[in-house]
Order: structure tokens, then sequence, then C-alpha cells
């Protein structure tokens, strides 16, 4: 299975802490540790879904934590690790945190602020403030660790509020809201994949576009081939930095 070097890896702070409350008190205290056991995994026959992670981001930084998701991701779905204090959405929304600050490092104005739960915020996990704008933000984000396509939108509001916020019709629905409340600012959705395995579904995902800014991908494979090739990137993530 073709993995990054582990130099080429990097978690998110939350991501460590995750790993330190994993196993006994030094298993998984550093990243070699981390890949003694991700290689152990492979000969045990975890990975055989898997080809492996292809990365196509340009910034080194973000680069090494997108790699860094796609391992606790490739992880969690092979059923290697089962995460004790963060789930994946949790740690997914850590993920775009940081690579918000990693792209924003250069504009002194600009810092993303998590505000997941903060009254006067529903419906956003991020604004990116920017002191220059007497509005105070510019930019909301919503994050999402994947995106299903299964429901039709007739079906969408008799679904739970779980279907409803990962699905491609709810999310649908979601966006137009979101603008509704926040009429003079970008709201962008980012995902880490969205399931596309027929045509239906793809257009139901494609029209994503019209209730969001942006729609930001970051494991951009569409194919449904098994093994299953991780395809990282998030291009758009710089456009949403040119709004803030």
């Amino acid at each position: 299975m073709k993995l990054p070097d582990s130099e080429d890896i990097e978690f998110t702070s939350l991501a460590w802490k995750e790993w330190l409350l994993n196993g006994d008190k030094s298993m998984f205290r550093s990243k070699d540790r981390i890949f003694q056991f991700v290689k152990k995994c492979e000969k045990n026959g975890y990975f055989d879904r898997f080809s492996g992670i292809k990365n196509y981001e340009r910034n080194e930084q973000i680069r090494r934590l997108l790699n860094g998701y796609a391992l606790l991701d490739l992880l969690d779905w092979s059923g290697a690790v089962q995460y004790l204090r963060f789930k994946m959405w949790r740690l997914f929304e850590d993920l775009v945190g940081e690579t918000l600050d990693v792209a924003l490092k250069h504009r002194k104005e600009c810092r993303a602020i998590y505000v997941d739960r903060w009254p006067g915020f529903r419906g956003l996990d991020y604004v990116v403030l920017n002191s220059k704008n007497k509005l105070g933000w510019r930019v909301g984000i919503q994050c999402k660790r994947y995106v299903g396509m299964q429901r039709t939108y007739s079906e969408i509001d008799q679904c739970s509020s779980f279907t409803r916020g990962t699905s491609a019709a709810g999310l649908y629905k979601e966006g137009f809201k979101t603008k509704e409340r926040f009429p003079s600012r970008k709201i962008a959705l980012i995902t880490f994949n969205a399931f596309r395995r027929n045509k239906r579904e793809y257009n139901k995902f494609r029209n994503l576009k019209n209730a969001w800014d942006a729609v930001v991908v970051i494991d951009d494979n569409t194919m449904i081939d098994d093994p299953y090739m991780y395809r990282l990137r998030c291009d758009k993530l710089y456009e949403i930095v040119d709004w803030c």
C-alpha cells in the first residue's frame, strides 16, 4: 500500500490528544510508534481494501496535516483503531481549523474562530474574523466529515438530524438557510469525502454549489474501486482565504 513517509505526516493538536489516550502509556507517543502500529495493521490485512494515499496539496504544512487526517480515517474505516474520546467529525473540524490557520498565517488581520454551538452562529463551525471589516467576519464555514446522497429532497424533512446533516439533500437546504441568516458573508462547506455512486447522486452533490458559496472536498476521489485510493487536495481553500 502507498503511504506517505512519516516526515510527511502531521497530526492536529486534538488528534495528538486522541493518540495519547489510546493504548498503553507509550504505544502512540511518537509518529515512529504510530507508524510501527500502521505497518503491523497492514501486515495483518486491515488495509486490503485500500491502495494508499496520494496528495496533490502544494503547501507543505497543509499537505502533512491532510496526510495525518487521511491516516486517521484509514485506521477508522478499516477498524484497526477505535477512537476513545473524540469522534472523527470532531477531528475533522480540528483539521479544518488548523489548515485555515496555516493558510491565513500571512494575513495578520484575519484569524479563524471556532464557533460551534455559540449563540447566533447556528449552522457554522468556524468564522474568519477580519479586524479591518466593520462586520467583524467575512467567511463562515460548515464542516462535514462526509456527505452521503441516499435521500431525496422530498424525504429529507422526515429524516433524523444526523441524516439531514450528512446528506446532499439536507445540506442543500441548510446552505440556503445559512446564507439567508448571514446575507452579507460568504458561506463555505468543507467535507473530507463525498459518496457519489451514480449519476443521480452525483447531480445531487453538484447542486450543492448553488446553495453554498464554496464546496471543498478534500478527498476528491469519485471512484468506488476496491481497493480505494485517497486523493487529497484543497485548492478551493485559497479562494476562501482571498474572501477573508
